[in-house]
């Protein structure tokens, strides 16, 4: 890969914790492993204050091209025929019969044309049952998270947990009603407890004992504060934000979402897992887990190998920091995001 045709990876909205979130660290990653890499959008603005390239003005000629959405093919359109694509599936078939049979035929009519990489062996697994598909198309590649993740973080323990922390965004998917809803009912049983919220704006009312995080805020910076992590969603593809907890020692409490929780209690360790019942919070609060998180299957050096396979790239291909503006070359840090 010369220093003149970075690897390009679509990237659109600035939306905390979403696709945008983790391919900006995707970016990092293989600037950190000497690949050059670049965002780029069909409206090139800036993507948590990183620069993005205008699609107009890039040549995708021969070029590797990350793309996580159907839609951003769409807004690819022709320009995208002479590049070399890489379908990067973050999520299960989801949502109506039509959407499901299109969102179907369209990663079957990509898996003929590139390769489909999927965040977690859950979602892989998934995906391969559909009729059609070339499951030789079909690769597992864990988005990196930063560059010190360590070996293993031991788990902090907490005898009276209290601060609870919870980042999502609006939308059908994340279910912070049902989040609010058990922390009304633990407040109202006379137990002291405190949520704090990323990435919603804040209701006229704020719930008792609930704050809500400026939009945009970074959510580690509130890890410190946190007795524990609550994870309540329908589905997620492989949950970097839980990668991101356990990096920092913080118990997680999570209900049995849709995809990637598996990956993750395999892989990395435990959650308390917490039901939509009576004094639900309370129960998982007994059950935090303990011992440590096994982080080394997310560390730089064990998804390198992964990353370098599928983007078809030498281990140490040297970008030249020359062809990064000086803003940019911070980029060879971890973004904060």
């Amino acid at each position: 890969m010369s220093a003149d045709a970075p690897i390009l990876i679509y990237c659109r909205w600035e939306a905390a914790g979403g696709i945008e979130r983790v391919s900006l660290r995707l970016r990092d990653f293989l600037r950190r492993n000497g690949v050059a890499a670049e965002l780029v959008s069909r409206e090139g603005h800036p993507v948590f204050g990183a620069e993005v390239r205008r699609l107009v003005e890039t040549d995708l000629a021969g070029r590797t091209l990350i793309f996580s959405r159907m839609r951003d093919l769409l807004h690819i359109g022709w320009r995208g025929l002479g590049a070399r694509l890489v379908y990067w599936r973050h999520v299960p078939l989801i949502g109506s019969l039509t959407k499901r049979v299109v969102d179907a035929a369209f990663i079957v009519s990509m898996s003929w044309r590139a390769p489909v990489l999927c965040v977690c062996d859950e979602l892989a697994e998934h995906l391969a049952r559909l009729p059609l598909l070339r499951r030789a198309a079909l690769a597992v590649a864990y988005a990196p998270v930063a560059p010190d993740v360590p070996a293993t973080m031991p788990i902090r323990r907490t005898d009276q947990p209290k601060h609870l922390l919870y980042v999502g965004r609006p939308g059908a998917q994340k279910r912070l009603d049902k989040v609010l809803a058990v922390v009304a009912e633990a407040r109202d049983a006379g137990h002291p407890v405190r949520l704090r919220v990323h990435g919603y704006p804040p209701p006229q009312d704020e719930p008792d004992g609930v704050t809500f995080a400026p939009l945009g805020s970074d959510p580690q910076a509130s890890f410190s504060e946190a007795d524990a992590l609550i994870v309540w969603s329908e589905y997620e593809g492989f949950p970097t934000i839980m990668v991101e907890a356990a990096r920092a020692g913080l118990p997680i409490i999570a209900n049995a979402f849709a995809t990637g929780l598996r990956d993750f209690e395999r892989r990395i360790g435990p959650t308390a897992r917490i039901e939509d019942r009576p004094e639900a919070l309370m129960g998982a609060f007994t059950r935090l887990p303990r011992g440590s998180y096994d982080l080394s299957g997310v560390r730089d050096e064990a998804l390198w190998s992964v990353w370098a396979k599928v983007l078809g790239v030498s281990m140490r291909d040297i970008c030249s920091k020359s062809d990064i503006s000086s803003r940019e070359s911070a980029g060879l840090r971890t973004s904060d995001v």
